[in-house]
């Protein structure tokens, strides 16, 4: 059995209550799930502008036992703070893998922040929550 983080989380509802000026985004975000990491993501602010990358981890059930593969970062395309909401969007494959531009598509994640170091991603995984924490690096 195989789970794909990024294959539950087509549209992922992060909310903040803070502008781009705020350094409350800025930071690592992890999630785990099955005591494996599943998303890292680096959120940077410069001068008011934010940037960043994600990793989403492929994880494997194997002989009855979780494993997670990591991918290589994902810049974070047009970073914004719409309302009470951190927006991205990434490249994403429509077939895992792919790497041919006609299986691209711009997917587009947001993530609600439930405290100074917490973000949730809403029915993210099967109707479940995904919790992200933050670190200052």
């Amino acid at each position: 059995m195989k789970t794909l983080c990024l294959a539950s989380l087509l549209l992922l509802a992060i909310t903040i209550p803070a502008r781009a000026d705020n350094p409350q985004i800025a930071g690592v975000w992890r999630a785990t799930l099955h005591n494996q990491p599943c998303i890292l993501m680096n959120v940077r602010e410069d001068q008011g502008k934010l940037s960043g990358n994600i990793i989403f981890y492929l994880l494997k059930l194997e002989n009855g036992s979780w494993h997670a593969t990591g991918s290589d970062p994902i810049r974070l395309i047009h970073p914004r703070i719409e309302g009470n909401y951190f927006v991205f969007e990434v490249v994403h494959a429509k077939k895992n893998g792919s790497t041919d531009p006609a299986d691209q598509e711009l997917q587009t994640f947001r993530m609600e922040l439930a405290g100074k170091n917490k973000g949730v991603f809403r029915n993210a995984i099967e109707g479940q929550d995904l919790t992200l924490d933050r670190t200052d690096n």
